[in-house]
């Protein structure tokens, strides 16, 4: 098996969508896949375009944008290999919801509208799969809602934490290790805070013991961050 081929199997056996899938219904999906590679800043899907592709994240990270009343663009979230988007606009066949844009050097496995229909018509784990991520995209969109509903800095940031977490945390010994690395920047863009005042936050939830970075700058979340925000 090719290196390439390898990566994609691996990818494919983390996505919510695919994970399920058996070795021979793996090599059907990868045989239906078209690899395209980004640069840095690349933009690859626009807010109000048509789309005809879905998109699954071999390596690298993206971020989803829009862009509010007052022309500033608002991060929605962040996304790295595994993930996948552009799903929605092919099965409701409307305008793309959102920009996307490579935040690094980001390798794309594109699968077009046609294959991808084909794929939900004979792949019913492909289709239960896409149903359970479909579901937990609500409950982040929910979620998006209600931190912007806070007026405190914590409490933003600590329910866009506990999102981040229920997608991207591990259990490792005594705290919950995020797989994403997220900056104090972007973390202020999803949250709608100045980047000071994340810092400022995150630094004093460190020396209460609520949080810390480990050697690969993920942040690890202690018992008693959980603690602090028991209803996030």
């Amino acid at each position: 098996m090719e290196k390439k081929e390898k990566m994609l199997v691996g990818v494919l056996r983390q996505s919510p969508v695919f994970s399920h899938l058996s070795e021979d219904e793996l090599q059907n999906v990868i045989g239906r896949v078209h690899i395209r590679e980004y640069k840095k800043n690349d933009t690859f899907m626009n807010e109000g375009d048509s789309n005809n592709f879905m998109y699954l994240i071999v390596h690298g990270r993206v971020k989803i944008t829009l862009v509010n009343a007052d022309g500033k663009e608002m991060i929605l979230a962040i996304r790295q290999s595994s993930d996948y988007f552009g799903e929605m606009s092919l099965i409701d066949g409307r305008k793309n919801s959102a920009t996307v844009c490579a935040m690094e050097k980001t390798v794309i496995a594109v699968i077009f509208k046609e294959d991808f229909y084909q794929m939900l018509n004979t792949q019913p784990k492909v289709l239960l799969g896409m149903m359970r991520e479909l579901c937990l995209r609500l409950r982040e969109a929910n979620e998006i809602i209600e931190r912007l509903s806070y007026n405190k800095a914590p409490q933003k940031l600590g329910l866009l934490f506990k999102n981040y977490i229920n997608r991207y945390g591990s259990e490792q010994d005594a705290s919950t290790v995020l797989s994403i690395k997220l900056t104090h920047q972007e973390l202020a863009d999803m949250s709608g805070l100045v980047r000071e005042t994340v810092t400022s936050t995150i630094n004093q939830w460190k020396g209460e013991g609520y949080l810390a970075t480990n050697e690969e700058g993920l942040f690890c979340f202690f018992p008693p961050f959980f603690e602090k925000f028991p209803d996030l």
